[in-house]
């Protein structure tokens, strides 16, 4: 890619991420996607970064990048360097789905992300009560939900699209 559309292209992305990040939707503590606010510094590392994942030829390695670039938004990590957090349970679906008993040992939140028009997570007991209604995105995007206890679950996945849940270690907790 040519120097100038690189300019340009990273114009655009710090032009979107600013407003955005330093005081905008994800900087205002939204329920579905908390995010620390960003300096101006930062928020240009972040830009920095996004562009060299956007430059990666291969799609595996592309996403990866943008997944670690992402993690921090998502609730996932401390700062944009610090990387994702191992996921304790990780589903990819189309749909409506329901899983089978998911055990956790230790406090865990889940994270989501839908690229339809709707998606909803339930939170249920192993025994299939509905426990509650822990995630909600209405058109592409993603979220997380809060802190959740151990114990024995089930989930439930109601979309309308392609969507990806994943349960991970509360990143406060040791």
């Amino acid at each position: 890619m040519g120097c100038r559309v690189m300019r340009a292209l990273e114009a655009a992305v710090i032009g979107l991420l600013v407003p955005v990040l330093a005081g905008g939707v994800l900087a205002g503590g939204s329920p579905a996607a908390r995010a620390q606010s960003l300096s101006a510094d930062d928020t240009t590392e972040l830009a920095d970064e996004i562009i060299g994942c956007a430059g990666l030829t291969a799609e595996a390695e592309r996403l990866k990048c943008f997944d670690r670039v992402a993690a921090p938004l998502m609730g996932l990590g401390d700062s944009p360097q610090s990387g994702t957090a191992d996921a304790l349970q990780s589903f990819t679906g189309k749909g409506d789905w329901d899983s089978d008993v998911v055990e956790f040992e230790r406090p865990w939140r889940l994270v989501w992300q839908s690229q339809g028009s709707l998606l909803t997570v339930e939170l249920h007991s192993a025994q299939g009560e509905l426990v509650d209604v822990i995630g909600n995105q209405i058109g592409k995007g993603g979220g997380r939900s809060e802190v959740l206890e151990p114990g024995s679950y089930r989930l439930a996945v109601r979309g309308l699209g392609g969507w990806r849940v994943q349960a991970v270690s509360d990143p406060k907790q040791p």
